[in-house]
């Protein structure tokens, strides 16, 4: 088995949840039986940092937030050192949230109620700063204000890894690219 691992954007911290845990469900859904190992790295310049530094394996991949439009990925590629690893790089456009967003009814599901006539699901991407829209739209809800860790983890789980992969062409290309090895 090759030891491959993916760098991702988010808390080790699992106090109010295991983030490392709802990406593994997620990626387990498409990748079963040839799972990388996962490493959170709290904010984007730690996790770029040990991603740039990594010595545990050759194989090795990184999943961040954008937090700016698509159009913006080259830009945020160079301002990080990162355009020479470039093809190891993946992005949640613009943060994990917008995935959240791409399939409301997990939210109306998971908050008991229908929130998803509120999120414009053509547009989801193009949302800007997607955790805090997702606070708003939550905060008289049954379950309160959206949590990114404590809520973040059970909403990853939740997604529909198909329909993820059909939304999200930087999802699509992470699979595609961790399903060669």
């Amino acid at each position: 088995m090759v030891n491959k691992i993916l760098f991702i954007e988010g808390t080790k911290d699992d106090t109010n949840g295991d983030l490392r845990e709802g990406f593994s469900k997620l990626l387990s859904q498409k990748l079963s039986g040839n799972m990388p190992r996962i490493k959170m790295g709290n904010n984007l310049k730690s996790t770029t940092r040990v991603f740039l530094n990594n010595k545990l394996s050759k194989i090795e991949y990184l999943l961040i937030d954008l937090d700016e439009k698509k159009s913006e990925k080259k830009n945020k590629l160079r301002e990080h050192c990162l355009y020479q690893q470039k093809d190891k790089v993946f992005f949640m456009i613009q943060e994990m949230e917008s995935w959240f967003l791409s399939q409301p009814e997990i939210l109306d599901k998971f908050y008991g109620e229908i929130l998803s006539k509120k999120i414009n699901s053509e547009t989801y991407q193009e949302i800007e700063k997607p955790a805090k829209f997702l606070q708003k739209i939550t905060i008289n809800s049954k379950k309160r204000k959206y949590h990114k860790v404590k809520h973040g983890v059970e909403l990853l789980k939740r997604l529909d890894a198909n329909k993820l992969e059909n939304s999200s062409s930087e999802f699509k290309n992470l699979i595609t690219i961790l399903r060669k090895l």
